[in-house]
């Protein structure tokens, strides 16, 4: 290679190092929590009453206790 053919590869190489690198960026920038592009803190579920999310319902009652079961021994 000739001494300005190598200055303009160089100068290519660069080039394609520093847009690959803005492009990185820019994605770093769209992640949200836990590094996931267009991630949101909101619940995804679908509910009626936009107010209160699926997380948020109580249950319909008490819940009813469940006799433990013991272990069958092997003799």
């Amino acid at each position: 290679m000739t001494g300005g053919v190598a200055l303009i590869a160089a100068a290519h190489r660069r080039l394609v190092w520093l847009s690959r690198q803005m492009v990185a960026d820019a994605k770093l920038v769209k992640t949200g929590p836990g590094g996931h592009t267009e991630a949101t803190l909101q619940s995804s579920a679908a509910d009626p009453n936009p107010e209160i999310d699926t997380s948020e319902k109580s249950l319909p009652g008490p819940a009813k206790p469940q006799p433990r079961t013991t272990l069958a021994t092997t003799s």
